[in-house]
């Protein structure tokens, strides 16, 4: 009888350790503004659909007639010297200037850096947050994005580019490159026929 009492107190411990292992993802944020930090082993998991949201195919055209299709998908992003895991996403893209391809990310590799992925909610636990690198990063190409879903049908998304603009190399040209990635504030509208499911 001792020994089931024990067995039993054990297998709660485990199934409770493990349940509070899963944080959800858009309380990130919160250890990365405090002292406390998230136990080896956590997961950042999007279990309120905070992300999903995100997830599809996504147009915007720019006051100058700039085209912009945004195609969103989740990410499992796995730390192995922590064994923590973390919900995020990755975007592939396209911008056109008069039917003329100007940058196309659609058939990069995940690791390759112009690929938009990783990011985190703000402290509203509503706008997302993601570094930005662009093919001419090391001159100026880099920054953050802040993306945020709107709408009753959360079929628009906003979206602000906050230039980096920061310089590391020395074979740029005097005061880097210019942007590519549109600096105004946009309303992305989600494509409802292309939507990526989980």
């Amino acid at each position: 009888m001792i020994m089931r009492l024990i067995n039993f107190f054990i297998l709660l411990f485990i199934i409770v350790s493990c349940k509070a292992q899963i944080v959800p993802v858009e309380d990130l944020v919160d250890y990365m503004d405090s002292d406390q930090s998230a136990a080896d082993g956590t997961y950042f998991k999007d279990i309120n659909d905070k992300l999903s949201k995100f997830y599809g195919h996504w147009q915007a055209v720019t006051s100058d007639g700039k085209q912009l299709d945004f195609y969103i998908e989740p990410k499992l992003i796995e730390r192995s010297e922590t064994g923590k895991k973390y919900d995020k996403l990755n975007i592939r893209y396209t911008i056109k200037e008069n039917g003329v391809l100007l940058v196309d990310t659609t058939n990069l590799p995940d690791n390759a850096v112009e690929v938009i992925s990783g990011g985190f909610f703000g402290t509203n636990k509503a706008t997302y947050q993601i570094p930005y690198q662009g093919f001419s990063s090391a001159c100026g190409q880099n920054g953050n994005l802040l993306l945020r879903i709107k709408g009753l049908e959360d079929a628009q998304m906003n979206y602000i580019y906050r230039v980096g603009g920061e310089i590391w190399s020395k074979d740029c040209p005097p005061g880097g490159v210019d942007q590519i990635m549109p600096m105004e504030h946009l309303t992305f509208t989600k494509d409802p026929v292309d939507v990526i499911e989980d």
